[in-house]
């Protein structure tokens, strides 16, 4: 469930960098060094994420995420860096850590909740909610209003639903944001959904629709990351049963554990990656070959995650590997993610809860039985079954 395709290993070998067909029909090049990767996610001034135009090629269609031209994930240049500036104080180091206590109590409150409803758990229902609840909490979101959250969010991620649902759950979500900034304008308060709406209404930093996107990309990027991250370093630790042990003998190896989780087991899955095109022609500085002007080029994260050129052994999780190379999991360049800091908090409280309330907390069905969802931008489990 974690490792890239086998063609993967194969292709870097022979030819890192080539041309393939997406599952569109369109073309594009196909990079999987870890040193080519990098260099394109870094370069924000010869690779764009706007693939606005017609004939930019496009990894699927019906994709609502992969559509929107106004989500930070696909704009470029000065409204992008405007956008991710107005944001950045809300996801500093600092802030991250004044969130600590309501994260706990909010870990401890799922818990609570798992435990009583008895054995075996659906983990995977803990890994959904906690994000969920914490970006209800950050946008003043009422928490009964989760789960049509947690519907949208997975519309939007959806090659697979028809294109009438998809354009039904696009307008329902935006029209449900439209009312939620109205309600907050005439009761404001100090949550981040606030500091979005001043800075439409008081400093004229974005537009109407900006802010409306802006609040649904959080919740689309709040949700799903951390639930799949949640739930892959989980069966990743229970599968192996050593790793869990190790963890429970040394608590301090959770930061550096939760990095290496991460690059052996994504979150997307063994094949997810983000579209660019080049603006002009690059020469990629490992010698693996040049993406010319108007080439789109598809950049799978677990591909750099198992080059064994940056991480020796790749298959094997190692708690002690180097700090760099980056494992590109949160991004590289300006797309780096802004909500870093936070995830990790939310991680790191979440596996040490985990260790402390169910230190004999195993797999209740055989790793290769586990069903996994279909039809949607990444690979997730649909049930993550434990007993403690």
């Amino acid at each position: 469930m974690s490792s890239p395709p086998p063609e993967f290993a194969r292709r870097r070998g022979v030819c890192p960098l080539s041309e393939v067909t997406l599952p569109t029909g369109d073309r594009a090049m196909l990079a999987l060094k870890h040193a080519d990767i990098q260099q394109i996610m870094s370069d924000d001034r010869r690779f764009t994420r706007d693939l606005s135009a017609p004939d930019a090629p496009r990894l699927f269609h019906n994709l609502l995420m992969l559509e929107d031209p106004t989500i930070l994930l696909n704009m470029h240049g000065d409204d992008h860096l405007r956008l991710r500036r107005i944001l950045a104080s809300a996801f500093t180091p600092r802030r991250a850590e004044g969130w600590r206590p309501q994260i706990s109590e909010e870990i401890d409150r799922l818990l609570d909740e798992m435990e009583r409803d008895g054995r075996p758990a659906n983990l995977m229902a803990f890994a959904y909610k906690l994000p969920t609840r914490l970006t209800c909490k950050m946008l003043a979101i009422p928490e009964e209003d989760g789960e049509q959250l947690l519907t949208w969010v997975s519309a939007w991620l959806s090659f697979a639903m028809p294109r009438e649902e998809l354009d039904k759950a696009a307008a329902d979500f935006n029209d449900y944001v439209v009312a939620l900034t109205r309600r907050r304008r005439a009761e404001p308060g100090d949550a981040l959904i606030d500091h979005l709406i001043n800075a439409r209404d008081v400093d004229d930093r974005l537009s109407e629709d900006e802010l409306v996107s802006t609040i649904r990309t959080l919740i689309i990027g709040g949700n799903e990351t951390i639930a799949n991250s949640i739930s892959r370093m989980v069966f990743t630790l229970l599968r192996e049963r050593h790793l869990w042990e190790t963890l429970q003998a040394d608590r301090s190896l959770i930061p550096t554990a939760i990095e290496e989780l991460l690059r052996h087991n994504p979150p997307g899955g063994g094949a997810t990656g983000l579209m660019r095109m080049a603006t002009e022609d690059v020469e990629l500085d490992s010698g693996s070959g040049t993406v010319r002007a108007g080439q789109g080029v598809f950049t799978p994260l677990v591909a750099a995650a198992y080059d064994p050129q940056a991480f020796p052994d790749p298959e094997q999780v190692k708690f002690d590997r180097p700090k760099s190379p980056g494992t590109l999991q949160f991004g590289a360049g300006r797309h780096f993610c802004l909500g870093i800091h936070l995830a990790r908090t939310e991680l790191e409280l979440m596996l040490t809860a985990l260790l402390d309330r169910f230190p004999d907390l195993a797999l209740a069905t055989a790793p290769e039985e586990l069903p996994f969802s279909e039809g949607g931008y990444g690979v997730t489990m649909s049930e993550l079954p434990v007993v403690w």
